[in-house]
């Protein structure tokens, strides 16, 4: 029996096999009371335990794929329901093509609920629709080819010139807009660097928890992730040397303000190091900065990582659609030397440029003062949604354990007493009306976490107290 096993996957590799097992019953591979391989045999061919086969099949057993005669094996189980077993596996042959797509946070979450703290999103109503629904339909007013025009592939030059300027004013970063790369997101620049840097087998290292999205990327294109282990300074740099001793990787990824998941802010000290690092090993950083404009009163902002960088070691993304709009999808790459055309060759195939009417429509917002003042009015309504959520989970459980984060959408949440499993309680939660992202989503390698994600920032106030206290009450009861 041939089994494809991911060991990159974060889906355990039990389940794994025995989904596989499952699919070649619904298709007909596996006939009624047809005998599978013994427990020894199959973990010999796969060179893996035999207590991970015997794990795979008695969830094969609990879901009602096969049964078991004692002393003579397992068999596959006598189904009643052909039609709609045949219309289950109509679609089984598309399973068999798709065998680089492992994972993605964003399926984990599919449904839409009330009280939604799985997406780091900015509620709409503290973001500026109104101006930009107004300087869209005046941009169509004035010159309705827009829709017909194909951007440039680097990005309109005008933002690139007002980004520029706005990177020196905000972030202390000196550049040229010729250095500038217009993406559709910072999800897009992230892609981008791996298809431009990376092949697979090649080695990254990022923080450990991780942004989701960004692990997506990663191991889906057969790159070997190294997790690095973070503490209040951010990624620990004292072990990064010894990997790359081991393993020489391309490239290191980083979110250094309020980090995704965590909300960890990286120290100055360590953001120096970092660059140190690159400088005597030749590797790439992949600085990510989509929060670090969300800073709360507290906060000592630290520049960015690229802003120590005197030898093109860091390659920069600053986003900008948290802040003003999702829909928009905008964020600014900044990188020099040969890399740069690099990312543009790939970012040609990828899109041939991304839309020219959502780069114009922010420029009035970054040529005046009002990108300040919104930015600004945006900090105080999230700096009160994460104090609410912190009175909340620290009155209405004893449960949870967490660190207050000084900016940023997120808190990182790990539960006490007793271990509790995070995808029955994400079910529970759902029955409820509410989501939050699973810790797992932002591991490479671990599956039992007991931790999760919840973003105060999508909901409106009232939501959030609700959600909340409903969701303490579910831990509670757990």
């Amino acid at each position: 029996m041939k089994i494809h096993i991911h060991k990159q996957s974060t889906i355990p590799i039990y389940l794994q096999i025995s989904n596989q097992i499952a699919q070649r019953i619904h298709s007909g591979l596996l006939l009624e009371n047809e005998q599978l391989p013994s427990l020894r045999m199959l973990a010999d061919e796969l060179s893996i335990s035999v207590l991970t086969i015997r794990k795979a099949y008695k969830w094969l057993e609990k879901t009602g794929y096969v049964w078991v005669k004692p002393g003579k094996g397992v068999f596959v189980l006598k189904k009643t329901n052909r039609a709609q077993q045949k219309k289950d596996s109509s679609n089984n042959w598309q399973q068999t093509l798709g065998i680089n797509v492992v994972r993605s946070q964003y399926l984990m979450n599919k449904e839409s609920v009330t009280y939604n703290f799985s997406k780091a999103v900015v509620y709409p109503r503290l973001l500026p629709n109104k101006f930009l629904a107004e300087e869209t339909q005046k941009l169509l007013k004035e010159d309705a080819s827009i829709l017909t025009t194909y951007g440039s592939v680097q990005g309109d030059e005008e933002l690139r010139i007002e980004i520029s300027k706005h990177l020196f004013e905000f972030q202390k970063i000196r550049s040229t807009h010729e250095n500038i790369i217009i993406t559709s997101g910072v999800q897009q620049g992230i892609d981008l660097v791996a298809q431009a840097v990376l092949k697979p087998g090649d080695s990254v290292i990022v923080e450990s928890p991780c942004y989701g999205g960004a692990l997506d990327i990663f191991i889906n294109k057969g790159i070997h992730i190294i997790p690095i282990e973070m503490d209040n300074e951010g990624i620990r740099s004292d072990l990064i040397e010894d990997v790359f001793h081991k393993f020489n990787p391309k490239l290191l990824y980083v979110n250094p303000s309020f980090q995704n998941p965590t909300g960890v802010s990286m120290s100055s000290d360590r953001r120096k190091e970092l660059v140190e690092l690159a400088e005597r090993y030749n590797f790439f950083i992949l600085e990510d900065d989509s929060f670090g404009d969300i800073y709360f009163e507290q906060s000592v902002r630290q520049p960015p990582i690229k802003y120590y960088d005197r030898d093109h070691h860091v390659i920069y993304i600053k986003g900008f659609s948290k802040t003003l709009a999702p829909g928009i999808r905008i964020a600014a790459m900044l990188a020099y030397g040969p890399i740069f055309d690099w990312l543009l060759a790939v970012k040609a195939s990828m899109d041939v440029g991304s839309p020219l009417l959502t780069q114009k429509v922010i420029l009035p917002f970054l040529r005046t003062d009002r990108m300040r003042n919104h930015v600004e009015k945006l900090r105080i309504a999230l700096q009160l949604r994460r104090d609410r959520s912190v009175d909340i989970l620290s009155t209405e459980t004893n449960r949870l354990q967490f660190q207050i984060p000084n900016g940023g959408f997120n808190l990182w949440l790990s539960i006490n007493k007793p271990k509790i499993d995070i995808f029955d309680l994400l079910k529970k939660a759902n029955e409820k009306d509410i989501s939050f992202l699973p810790g797992v989503a932002c591991y490479n390698n671990k599956t039992n976490e007991p931790s999760f994600r919840i973003s105060y920032s999508l909901v409106s106030e009232d939501e959030l107290s609700i959600g909340l206290v409903e969701l303490c009450k579910i831990i509670n009861q757990y």
